[in-house]
């Protein structure tokens, strides 16, 4: 579809409403791309609207806060003005931050890490009723594309040791630390070329992605820059290591229409 609000209540309600995965009272953790310091009409950040009618609907689910931790590469003024997501996390009654102290991040060993073995992630992250991943589907020089697994490196303190250390076995180890409950990827337009910042070419599939199984959700979203899932080195190390099913043959994908 082409409208943000209609596409993401029909993808919600298509895996059972809201209610299946925010419970009254919880704290909502929402972990979208707000990295960079660009437009939203350039697509290297979530795209604004699709952030706040979340937030609005999470709220509504019966949520007590809705809180979106950002470690951002550019610096925070500057992402979060420019992308919009700032004015929209307000405006709907979010809580958009940059973690900047101790106290924001709790290190943590990772099990079944292979290359990562620990690492300091946002309290919030793990420390939450119900985790959310909102990342935008865009190119990357170093991990071929970034989706759901990669976004979660906007949640950590060191992401200098993951490009050190192999950076597509580091995505996959930190996804036996960390399962969102569910998984939404801004596909509604992507950057192609000159990614993860841009400007770069960019392509309008007009998608949301949603699924429960992380790597699953990536696989498809792969395929929407013409390559096979496991042409991204971090689907196939997830797929591989049991995290979820990378392989779209075993995958129920359903296309709705808004």
């Amino acid at each position: 579809g082409t409208y943000i609000p209609k596409m993401l209540a029909a993808g919600v309600a298509a895996l059972g409403g809201w209610g299946a995965f925010v419970k009254p009272g919880q704290k909502a953790t929402l972990k979208p791309n707000a990295g960079w310091a660009s437009t939203p009409e350039q697509g290297a950040n979530t795209h604004p609207l699709l952030v706040e009618e979340a937030i609005r609907a999470i709220r509504a689910a019966g949520a007590a806060e809705v809180v979106l931790p950002e470690n951002p590469c550019s610096p925070s003024a500057k992402s979060f003005a420019m992308s919009g997501i700032g004015a929209a996390a307000k405006s709907a009654g979010g809580r958009l931050y940059e973690p900047d102290d101790e106290a924001d991040f709790v290190e943590t060993a990772v099990p079944g890490g292979k290359t990562l073995k620990q690492v300091a992630v946002v309290r919030d992250v793990l420390e939450t009723g119900c985790l959310i991943n909102m990342p935008v589907a865009k190119s990357h020089r170093g991990a071929t594309l970034t989706l759901g697994l990669k976004n979660w490196m906007g949640s950590v303190r060191d992401r200098g040791f993951w490009h050190r250390s192999g950076l597509h076995q580091c995505i996959a180890d930190f996804a036996t630390l960390v399962r969102p409950r569910l998984t939404i990827v801004d596909a509604t337009r992507i950057m192609v070329t000159n990614g993860p910042r841009g400007p770069g070419e960019l392509q309008t599939p007009n998608q949301l992605v949603f699924g429960t199984d992380p790597v699953a959700v990536d696989a498809y979203a792969a395929t929407l820059f013409g390559l096979q899932p496991f042409a991204v080195p971090y689907i196939q190390l997830a797929h591989d290591m049991g995290l979820g099913c990378g392989d779209l043959a075993k995958v129920d994908v359903q296309h709705l229409e808004v």
